[in-house]
C-alpha cells in the first residue's frame, strides 16, 4: 500500500428533495446519507454495514457517480491525506463529484460496480459474452476478435466456461449470473470495485464460492474494493476495515477485528449481536433494539441512535435499570408523538361483549405498563412518582398533562451531538458514552 489512500470520502451528503403542491415546492429532505468521511487504500477492502435503510447502497452510487450527491467530496486515486494542490474555486482535481463527462468516462474504466441482483444487471436479449464485451466496445476496443478472447479468459478466471459466452442470461443459474457480474466488473482492469449486497441475493450454500472468488480475484489484480452488506458475518470474512453506518451517519470504523472484539458503540453492539452462533452452548446477550425507528426525513437531534439504545444515557436525577429507563422514553416519546390513545386501549381490552367505558382505569393502567414493557413499579421513588401522575392521567384522557409530566425525563443524548473518539489504531466511534461529561461539555471548536 502507498501513503495515499487510493479513494478519500469526505463529508458525503445525498438528500432527497421533498415536494408538494402543483409547484413542487421543497419543503424538506431526506438525508439517505449525511455527511460520511473515510478512505480506502489500495489493495483493501472496507465494509460497509448497516440495516436495511441505513444508507449504504444511497451512498455506494453516489460515490461512484451513478447519483449525484448533495455535497462533499470524492477524490479517486490521487487525493491523498492532505488534500493535494486545489483549484482556484477550491475544488479537488481529483474530486469525481466535480468530473466533467470525458473525466468521468476515463473514471468508469477505474471504478466497477457489482450489485445486489446479478439477474436484473444482465440484458436478457444480450448473450453473457456480449454483455461482458459491451464495456470494452463503449471504451473504443473496435476488434471483435479481440474483445471475444479477453472475455473467454475472463469468464474462465472466474469460474465459467469460455464456450458460454455465446448464451444468454436464463441459461444460468443465480451463482453463476454473479460470476457473470464479476468478470463484467473486471473486463477493463478496474482499480477499484463498489460491490453491493453481492451475495445476499444468493442461495447459502453459494455465497462461500462468490465470497472466495471474490477474495481471489481481488488478490490477483490487486483490486481495492468497498464491500457493502448488512450480513456482519460476511464481512468479517471479506473485509480488513469495517465502517458502521447508521440513519445515513458513519457511528465507528475501524480494523474489522478491532470492531468486532471490541465495539465501541452500542448500534455496533447490537449488530454484533445478531449473528447466528452454531454453539448452542454459548452464552450471548442477543441485543434486541426497543424503541422508536426514526426518519431520515427528520432524524432525532443529538445522537441518531438514541431512540432506539439500549444504553441510552440517564439524566443525573434518576437511578434506574438501563431497560426500564430505555422503556420510559420510549413511552415519553410515544405519548408525544400522539401515538397513545386510551380509547382506542379501552375498545381493545372490552372486546365484542362489554361497553368500553365499562373498563376501569386501573385495567387501562395496568396495560399500558405491559404494552410498554414498563415494570408495576420503578426502583427510583421519583421516576416512579412522576410516571404514575403521567399514566393517571392518560387512563383519564388528559393527554396533554401526561405529556407534561413525561417531559422531565431526559437524557443528554437527545441534546448534544457526540464527537468522534479515537480507541486508537484508526478505531473511531461517535458515542457520548465514550466522552467524559467534562467533554461533553465543552463547546465545538469554531470553524476557520
Amino acid at each position: 500500500m502507498t501513503d495515499e489512500p487510493l479513494l478519500s470520502v469526505r463529508n458525503l451528503k445525498k438528500h432527497y428533495p421533498i415536494t408538494e403542491g402543483i409547484l413542487s415546492k421543497q419543503v424538506g429532505a431526506a438525508k439517505a446519507v449525511d455527511g460520511i468521511s473515510f478512505d480506502i487504500e489500495e489493495g483493501e477492502t472496507l465494509g460497509l454495514v448497516g440495516e436495511s435503510g441505513c444508507g449504504k447502497s444511497t451512498a455506494a452510487s453516489s460515490i461512484i457517480r451513478l447519483e449525484e450527491a448533495t455535497d462533499g467530496e470524492v477524490i479517486f486515486n490521487g487525493g491523498g491525506r492532505q488534500g493535494r494542490t486545489r483549484n482556484q474555486d477550491g475544488s479537488h482535481p481529483n474530486d469525481i463529484t466535480q468530473f466533467e463527462d470525458e473525466e468521468l468516462k476515463a473514471f468508469r474504466r477505474d471504478a466497477q460496480m457489482i450489485f445486489q441482483d446479478p439477474s436484473s444487471s444482465l440484458d436478457p436479449r444480450m448473450t453473457v459474452g456480449s454483455s461482458v464485451a459491451e464495456m470494452l466496445l463503449v471504451h473504443g476496443m473496435t476488434d471483435k476478435e479481440r474483445r471475444r478472447e479477453i472475455v473467454e479468459d475472463l469468464l474462465e478466471r472466474v469460474g465459467l466456461e469460455a464456450e458460454y459466452y455465446d448464451r444468454y442470461p436464463h441459461e444460468f443459474s443465480g451463482g453463476q449470473k454473479q460470476r457473470i457480474a464479476l468478470a463484467r466488473a473486471l473486463v477493463l482492469n478496474p482499480e477499484f470495485i463498489v460491490a453491493d449486497e453481492p451475495v445476499s441475493a444468493l442461495d447459502v450454500s453459494i455465497r462461500a464460492e462468490i465470497l472466495s472468488l471474490l477474495n481471489d480475484i481481488q488478490e490477483e489484480f490487486g483490486l481495492s474494493m468497498l464491500f457493502i452488506s448488512h450480513d456482519m458475518s460476511v464481512v468479517r470474512e471479506v473485509c480488513d476495515r469495517v465502517a458502521v453506518m447508521y440513519l445515513g451517519e458513519i457511528v465507528e470504523i475501524g480494523d474489522t477485528e478491532d470492531v468486532f472484539s471490541d465495539p465501541q458503540h452500542p448500534y455496533t453492539e447490537a449488530l454484533l449481536s445478531a449473528i447466528p452462533t452454531p454453539d448452542p452452548t454459548l452464552d450471548r446477550e442477543n441485543i434486541e433494539l426497543k424503541g422508536t425507528v426514526p426518519s431520515p426525513i427528520s432524524p432525532p437531534s443529538g445522537c441518531r441512535f438514541h431512540t432506539r439504545c439500549h444504553k441510552v444515557i440517564q439524566s443525573g436525577e434518576y437511578d434506574l435499570e438501563q431497560s426500564d429507563w430505555r422503556a420510559l422514553l420510549t413511552f415519553r416519546d410515544k405519548v408525544q408523538t400522539g401515538e397513545i390513545d386510551p380509547s382506542s386501549i379501552r375498545n381493545a381490552l372490552s372486546g365484542e361483549d362489554m361497553d368500553p367505558s365499562d373498563v376501569d382505569d386501573e385495567t387501562v393502567k395496568t396495560q399500558l405498563r405491559v404494552e410498554f414493557d414498563l415494570p408495576e413499579t420503578l426502583s427510583d421513588r421519583d421516576a416512579e412518582s412522576t410516571l404514575q401522575t403521567a399514566i393517571d392521567a392518560l387512563a383519564e384522557g388528559r393527554i396533554e398533562d401526561a405529556n407534561e409530566e413525561l417531559s422531565v425525563f431526559s437524557t443528554p443524548c437527545e441534546k448534544e451531538e457526540p464527537a468522534e473518539t479515537d480507541h486508537g489504531n484508526g478505531h473511531l466511534s461517535s458515542c457520548l458514552r465514550n466522552q467524559s461529561a467534562a467533554e461533553r461539555a465543552e463547546p465545538a471548536p469554531a470553524d476557520d
